[in-house]
């Protein structure tokens, strides 16, 4: 008989031929046909008939496989599937390492000692000991039932003639655990040989992993080092097949994912029940025929599985599992009043890792409830079967390589860890890389490109560097292969290899200069001058502006365990986003030579300028900013596209623009699930897309008609980077105020935000940079940042709080209140809003892993009613400029902070806002809209004294 193996995806045509082959009847032909889902069939040669596994000694092990669809029909039976991680850095699938079992006549007969045997004073190994070799002469015969041994030595001891002839319980290449000696907390070992040449049959086991207590070594010099008791490579000897001293270990492992790869391919097939929305599912691992339940330490074969997201949810949210196994029945277990225990199994979650590890390589359970975490997070990967068409698939890693040259550069690969590159563990062997490289020269060798001269180029480039670093890593010499990777690497960067969110270097960034002074530049992103278009094929030849790309940045610290732990589900989010048009992009903080750590830095984000802009102490910490594209224009003369570049002052307004994810600081890794990662992605985009509905105030536009003449609230802010401002009442205002302005589109409410300067006498009049801020002195600002509201034709403004503000929600609740005041008042509509509170309130779905590193900012308070805002402790103003600050200091040296006017002090706007208005000044509809304003109330009415404030208590 031989096996034929059945295709899913066979044509008729190839199953007509296999028929014909095997000269099947009819009959056959129409079980044939009925079968071809199974994983497996036997079909006998000689009449044609199909034999089920279970009729065929060679497919015991195999269940005989009837189609079947499990998990709403996500998953059938009779169809190989990986179990893969989420696209972490890197996605990873479970790997048990096993041999196929052997045929049982393939082992030898070999005879073991009764276990356990004693004939009251001597074991079978002591009548084995060459000294004893007489004693089975003398004693073996011996009756010994007086003493309750039911044997004597010659009926239990294989050295006397006696014991049990039986076939190995183990066989050679199993993973296994003693239970006795020094060796019992060694988890990594296996067997290598069976030992026949003694009468009585041992297994000899090789420690593969080091283990055992600490024990301190002299070496060279008289230096001492700490080692294990146990090393690799040390090999010792069990006796008698005893599953009390020796048994099989499952060795359960995460490795990268890899096409045809046998110890990484399962089968499901369906349990006796099903609860609920929940399938209880058997796994079984085609190579070996374990379940997976049961190699995990499972008291059960059984797996519950269940959906992790909503259908719809995002892109790609029905992909992913939670796997729970029991661990514990409590047979017998019984109640204090002796009844018995009728409370649910313990059961517990398939993890990948735990919190805060670095590395994932061991497949786990926990009883805590992770379910909210990556760990536990699980996807299915139905398996390619061979045939022609698979033959050409381009590898899922080469596919990476061609998708990051052309989203951010073919000199990022440059950048990347050699075993990254190469996609191989970080301590492969010298085989395994060369193996990985003749893999990814298919997809990339300048030869095989034949049909593809456009091409040709950029695959050089990728080819080129995969050789560079096969040449790294293969170097027989581990010192220099060390001292390769870590000159070629940056270990910490934890999204290197992450399928859609790109991490960003420092060379992605540009400094420009803010016009502050030479030191106090702003970092902006700068990818698009770093992505050479000659070698990607680019075929778009069409004329472009100026245009602006949206980033989520994800500021991270390699020190930070949360940052860690969400990488998979971010990468989630980011493959969503790109649908949107967004980009995600990560970069730590303090990880590149160009910015080392200072002492009192541990996280790196007040050391790396790139990340201290943004004033944040935490890491994780997200942005959504902007990127500023160049345009594209054909040259009259040579007809070819050459780059324009775009107006600075176009690229500094856009690199003004952040939107902060203010729930992340104070919360947990439910902030960074997909569903509320892609929500604060989306709310980012609808500010920036409203941010040109505020006005970038200049100081001729306090004297303008629009400001005049309506309605009008202006925030004022510290331009000049240098003031002690609360950067998340700074983040807020900048991120609340385009969708204030939205609500009020439809109506004449200006709305501004002005940037405080040093003072008109430091503005230069021929550089444009100096007119984007205003003297603040001359505005009545004696507080950063601060927002005022002026009624129309009135000389001042009233500053929405009597204080500054304490924190985000107070920005919220005083613009929310001032909102509905106006709207009360002018009556009409609100246009479309971003809802901030939507995104801000987002629910903790769990508190594991809750906060993040380095935060030191208090929680964010209750939510408060108007009443109470007057309670909010109010902070101390900021230093105000005497009469000898304000005195014009040489222009050579920079003043220390923005210019503010004195608390006491009030000017008048210059040509703004008298008394009486000029017909000429009134802007259409004025007229109008004033009838409807009457008893307008304090917003409305006049400019009240002191500093009372729009929302006083």
């Amino acid at each position: 008989m031989h096996s034929a193996k059945a295709n899913t995806d066979a044509p008729l045509t190839i199953l007509a031929t296999m028929i014909s082959a095997v000269h099947l009847s009819a009959l056959a032909c129409l079980l044939q046909f009925l079968c071809v889902l199974s994983s497996e069939v036997t079909i006998d040669a000689a009449s044609g008939e199909i034999v089920s596994p279970a009729e065929n000694d060679d497919h015991l092990s195999q269940p005989f496989c009837v189609p079947n669809k499990l998990l709403d029909g996500q998953i059938s039976t009779c169809t190989a599937y990986q179990i893969t991680t989420l696209n972490a850095s890197p996605r990873r699938c479970i790997h048990i390492e096993a041999l196929p079992p052997i045929d049982e006549d393939e082992k030898p007969l070999v005879c073991t000692n009764y276990p356990n045997w004693s004939d009251g004073t001597n074991t079978c190994k002591v009548y084995a000991q060459a000294r004893n070799k007489d004693w089975c002469t003398k004693f073996g015969g011996l009756d010994y039932s007086g003493l309750g041994v039911r044997h004597n030595a010659n009926q239990a001891c294989c050295v006397c003639g006696g014991g049990n002839f039986q076939k190995p319980r183990l066989q050679i290449g199993d993973y296994v655990k003693v239970k006795f000696g020094k060796y019992q907390k060694c988890e990594q070992m296996r067997i290598v040989e069976y030992n026949l040449e003694d009468p009585s049959f041992s297994y000899v086991v090789e420690v593969t992993k080091e283990c055992g207590r600490n024990v301190l070594t002299a070496v060279k010099n008289g230096v001492k080092e700490v080692k294990k008791e146990i090393q690799p490579g040390e090999k010792f000897h069990v006796q008698d097949d005893n599953p009390n001293l020796i048994e099989k270990h499952w060795k359960v492992e995460l490795k990268k994912c890899r096409y045809g790869l046998a110890q990484q391919e399962f089968e499901f097939f369906p349990a006796d029940e099903h609860l609920g929305d929940s399938g209880v599912v058997r796994i079984q691992h085609k190579l070996s025929g374990v379940n997976l339940a049961e190699a995990l330490g499972g008291k059960t074969n059984e797996v519950n599985i269940t959906r992790v997201f909503e259908d719809g949810l995002f892109l790609g949210s029905s992909d992913f599992y939670y796997l729970q196994i029991i661990t514990q029945l409590f047979e017998g277990r019984l109640n204090k009043d002796g009844t018995p225990w009728s409370g649910p199994p313990r059961s517990e979650y398939v993890a990948s890792g735990y919190f805060g590890e670095k590395e994932y390589s061991e497949v786990k359970s926990s009883v805590n409830d992770i379910d909210d975490m990556q760990f536990s997070m699980w996807a299915f990967k139905q398996v390619e079967i061979e045939s022609d068409e698979t033959a050409g698939l381009v590898d899922e890693h080469a596919q990476w390589l061609l998708r990051m040259t052309q989203s951010i550069g073919v000199d990022y690969l440059d950048k990347l860890p050699p075993f990254h590159l190469l996609d191989v563990e970080r301590e492969a062997s010298k085989s395994e890389v060369k193996a990985r490289f003749r893999e990814l020269s298919k997809s990339f060798h300048p030869d095989k490109l034949v049909n593809q001269p456009e091409n040709k180029e950029l695959f050089e480039r990728i080819f080129v560097l995969l050789q560079n670093a096969y040449q790294g890593l293969k170097s027989a010499d581990e010192a220099e292969k060390e001292k390769f990777r870590v000159q070629a690497e940056s270990a910490s960067q934890i999204f290197a290899h992450s399928q859609h969110v790109i991490e960003l270097l420092p060379f992605h960034w540009t400094k420009i200069d803010d016009g502050t002074n030479e030191t106090n530049g702003r970092y902006i992103l700068n990818v698009a001058s770093h992505i050479n278009s000659t070698l990607l094929n680019v075929t778009d030849e069409v004329e472009s502006d100026s245009t602006e790309q949206l980033w989520v940045t994800f500021m991270y610290s390699a020190r930070c365990s949360m940052s860690r732990s969400v990488v998979g589900v971010v990468d989630l989010a980011a493959r969503h986003l790109a649908q949107l048009g967004i980009k995600v992009g990560a970069y730590g903080c303090g990880l590149y030579k160009e910015f080392p750590i200072e002492k009192d830095d541990v996280l790196g984000v007040k050391s790396d300028p790139i990340c201290s802009q943004f004033h944040r102490r935490e890491t994780p910490n997200v942005h959504v900013i902007v990127e500023t594209l160049p345009g594209k224009r054909r040259d009259v003369e040579s007809g070819e596209f050459i780059i324009v570049p775009p107006d600075p002052e176009v690229v500094k307004d856009n690199a003004m623009f952040k939107y902060f994810y203010a729930a992340v600081p104070d919360g947990n890794s439910a902030q960074f699930l997909p569903q509320n990662f892609i929500d604060f992605a989306k709310a980012g985009r609808q500010v920036w897309e409203s941010s040109h509905l505020v006005h970038k105030m200049r100081k001729e536009d306090f004297s303008s008609p629009d400001f005049i003449s309506n309605i009008s609230i202006v925030a004022f802010l510290d331009g000049t980077g240098l003031g002690e401002t609360n950067e998340d009442v700074v983040s807020t205002i900048s991120s609340s105020f385009p969708g204030l302005a939205r609500r009020f589109v439809n109506d004449d409410v200006y709305v501004g935000i002005a940037q405080c300067g040093f003072g008109d006498e430091y503005a230069d009049v021929n550089d444009a940079a100096s007119k984007r801020y205003v003297d603040c002195s001359k505005l009545d600002v004696s507080r950063l940042p601060d927002i005022k509201i002026y009624a129309p034709n009135m000389t001042e403004g009233e500053s929405l709080l009597r204080g500054q503000f304490g924190d985000r929600r107070d920005v919220q609740i005083a613009l929310e209140s001032l909102g509905n005041v106006i709207r009360m008042m002018i009556g009409g509509e609100d246009g479309d809003e971003v809802d901030l509170d939507e995104i801000d309130d987002i629910k903790e779905a769990s508190d594991e892993g809750g906060g993040s590193c380095g935060n030191t900012q208090p929680p964010p308070p209750s939510d408060l009613d108007l009443d109470e805002i007057e309670g909010v402790e109010e902070t101390p103003l900021l230093q105000m400029n005497s009469e000898e600050d304000t005195k014009a200091p040489p222009l050579a040296e920079a003043p220390k902070k923005p210019k503010l006017a004195s608390p006491d002090k009030r000017e008048k706007i210059d040509g703004g806002r008298d008394n009486k208005v000029r017909d000429s000044d009134r802007v259409a509809g004025f007229e109008s809209r004033q009838q409807a304003r009457r008893g307008g109330g304090k917003i409305l009415g006049g400019g009240g004294g002191g500093g009372g404030g729009f929302i006083s208590g």
